[in-house]
């Protein structure tokens, strides 16, 4: 195996966070650093691979243990830990040693040389794009590390430092039809090679590092296939994300006797459900999830869930006051009336001081809160810098793009009115009426019940809780 092969597990050793269970003293005189090596090799057996990495970090005897090459026990120790560890792993190819193998399928330990991507196994979901394998060079890294540690075969030909001919014996990654990269050291290391040769040694040089990478993207292609199981493993993710939905929608609470389906509706807009299922992205971070991980993101699901929910019960009730209100008119109040004109913007309709998930007491509504909301609204009234009032056109044009306006001509005329958007209803002013000159204040009148849905709908995520869905 080459030398940058060996040093992909030797090169993220500061990035390691040691666990405290493994963490010893690396003196002389501590017992564990002075095992013998079948009994190191009998424990190491028991241990997942994360662990073996860390371990690998105690001590140099650990170290030269767990990384030695061509060494059966260390082989063993790997193969072991992938076998009952990683099951969705095949055996790796001939001429790929299990601990790089392993290693290299770490990729919760992020990109091997700065950490980029590296997923928290027990407290959070990971939310950056973990590393990429790049088997051809047997590396785990970001596309910043990517980018730099690598080199395009148009800048070496444009550079003319190094003899393009080498550039046929070297592994090279190409994406997407854009020109070939090559790791920079490598490339480097071939020149050095190449220029202490002799000419007559030439040929036969070029002749066996071409047999050498012909093995070497062999075992690339290799690595790179999708495994059955691996394949299993996308179909499990699919079967898991259905199972958390269905579960949660038997636990969550079901307000106003929604259908199951409707609940899994709501289930899959919480943030956190999208954030990772609907793009690539998504299913890169998902794809790295282990049982924390989905204990956390049920978790997650289910108090956005229910955050949503009292969110919608408060607009479910400020709905119902509205229509309340809007039912008292004309008999109690007046569109002139503070409590029509400044409802909204009432203290106990923002912040309700009751609880909102708990259905109201009889006569509640009536003889405590709307005498409640005159007192508020009244007070509003009274100030010198007070808002629009939402009877009034200026602030109806702020929901111009809302179903909110109505044709005062045609209610005149005791003919049937629909409401429109400020662009309809000025259309139909213009067709039905041929107004030429349109006079919204005088030819208009305000739907005050569509206003307060309108308000009420403006900024929610979650009309279906509390509105049909065809709304």
């Amino acid at each position: 195996m080459s030398e940058a092969g060996w040093n992909c597990v030797r090169s993220q050793r500061p990035l390691a966070v040691r666990c405290n269970s493994l963490t010893v003293s690396a003196s002389q005189n501590s017992l564990i650093v002075n095992i013998p090596c079948e009994v190191f090799i009998d424990i190491c057996k028991f241990l997942p691979p994360l662990d073996l990495f860390t371990l690998s970090l105690v001590c140099k005897n650990f170290r030269n243990w767990l990384v030695a090459r061509s060494n059966f026990g260390t082989e063993q120790i790997w193969r072991t830990a992938r076998i009952n560890w990683l099951t969705h792993l095949r055996s790796p190819p001939n001429g790929m040693p299990e601990q790089c193998y392993v290693f290299l399928h770490l990729i919760e330990l992020g990109c091997q040389f700065c950490g980029n991507g590296k997923i928290d196994l027990h407290d959070n979901l990971p939310h950056e794009i973990p590393a990429t394998i790049y088997w051809c060079f047997r590396v785990r890294c970001c596309q910043k590390c990517l980018f730099e540690r690598t080199v395009t075969s148009k800048q070496i030909k444009e550079e003319k430092k190094i003899n393009s001919d080498i550039l046929r014996i070297l592994p090279h990654y190409f994406k997407n039809n854009r020109p070939p990269i090559y790791w920079r050291s490598q490339v480097e290391a071939a020149h050095q090679e190449y220029l202490k040769l002799d000419r007559k040694d030439l040929d036969k040089w070029m002749y066996e590092k071409s047999i050498q990478l012909e093995n070497q993207n062999k075992i690339a292609a290799s690595c790179a296939g999708s495994t059955q199981a691996e394949l299993m493993k996308k179909s499990q993710i699919g079967d898991k994300l259905k199972m958390i939905i269905r579960k949660l929608t038997l636990i969550v609470p079901n307000d106003a006797n929604r259908t199951q389906r409707q609940v899994e509706v709501e289930l899959k807009r919480c943030a956190t459900y999208k954030k990772y299922t609907t793009d690539n992205k998504s299913n890169f971070l998902i794809r790295s999830f282990n049982e924390n991980h989905w204990d956390l993101f049920q978790n997650l699901i289910r108090k956005e869930y229910e955050e949503t929910r009292k969110y919608a019960a408060l607009r479910a009730q400020q709905f119902d006051i509205f229509y309340k209100v809007y039912s008292m008119i004309p008999e109690k109040f007046s569109m002139k009336d503070p409590i029509v004109k400044y409802l909204p913007y009432c203290r106990s309709f923002k912040m309700p001081y009751w609880d909102v998930t708990i259905p109201w007491e009889n006569n509640f509504l009536e003889k405590e809160l709307i005498p409640t909301l005159c007192n508020e609204a009244a007070a509003i009234a009274k100030r010198p810098e007070r808002t629009y009032p939402i009877t009034t056109l200026s602030y109806a044009l702020s929901l111009k793009n809302r179903r909110i306006f109505q044709c005062k001509l045609c209610e005149n005329n005791k003919c049937p009115t629909t409401v429109s958007t400020h662009k309809e209803v000025r259309l139909h002013l213009q067709n039905i009426h041929e107004v030429k000159d349109i006079n919204m204040k005088s030819m208009t009148t305000i739907n005050y019940l569509a206003v307060g849905k309108s308000i009420l709908k403006r900024d929610s995520q979650v009309v279906c809780f509390f509105f049909p869905f065809d709304d």
